[in-house]
């Protein structure tokens, strides 16, 4: 089994919203892509004793996808033809490239709240700037009911925007190839192009290429 509303979203960064101090803190996001609002969720701390995620960015990103998904008018997209996978998409990194990041320390610059602020602000102060989104879209039904975090309706956005194989535990369902989440930045007057990449200490890298769950039994490991 895989995620099943996995895709991508093209709009634009509005505004940010930081949750720390929740059990199951996240980085979010409000992006407008024409008419619709989204809620974009990001994880910034694990469940598991490994609680710092591995997070990598590269600023002068270049791949084959822009070119797909720079024509793409704003909206989300259920398309196998602009997925994403850390392990087989050529994306120009490891698992050796991405290093630790805790959600929240003390100091300037030095935790994932801060790192997403510096690049998601810019992409805010820019009408010429693009974000695209992947992860798993998700709805609520209650259409009267407004976002908690941004107030908008009807409540909807995107989560999973992590690596998304390689599972372990209740997660293991969830693993699948091809469906990866990350976040890019695209400055068009100057055609740069931001790559920022997000993924749990837990997650195999040696996975299955048809189902994307790890080659190998998972052990919990103490710090």
């Amino acid at each position: 089994m895989s995620l099943q509303a996995y895709g991508l979203l093209k709009g634009k960064a509005v505004a940010t919203k930081e949750e720390r101090d929740n059990n199951r803190p996240h980085y979010h996001i409000h992006v407008k892509a024409d008419e619709e609002n989204y809620r974009i969720s990001i994880n910034i701390k694990s469940n598991d004793v490994l609680s710092e995620l591995l997070f990598y960015t590269d600023e002068n990103f270049e791949h084959g996808i822009t070119s797909i998904i720079t024509e793409l008018p704003y909206g989300f997209y259920f398309s196998n033809r602009v997925s994403i996978d850390y392990i087989r998409g050529n994306m120009g990194f490891s698992r050796d490239d991405m290093k630790k990041i805790p959600h929240d320390k003390a100091g300037p610059n030095n935790d994932l709240n801060e790192k997403l602020n510096y690049y998601i602000d810019e992409a805010n102060s820019s009408e010429d700037t693009d974000i695209y989104i992947y992860g798993s879209k998700w709805k609520t039904g209650n259409y009267c009911k407004p976002d908690r975090i941004f107030g908008f309706s009807p409540s909807m956005g995107m989560h999973d925007i992590h690596m998304n194989q390689g599972n372990i535990r209740k997660w293991k369902k969830d693993s699948g190839v091809w469906q990866d989440g990350c976040l890019f930045i695209h400055y068009k007057e100057i055609d740069k192009w931001i790559g920022i990449f997000l993924a749990f200490q837990s997650q195999s890298w040696d996975n299955d290429d048809c189902t994307g769950q790890a080659n190998y039994k998972y052990k919990k490991k103490k710090r």
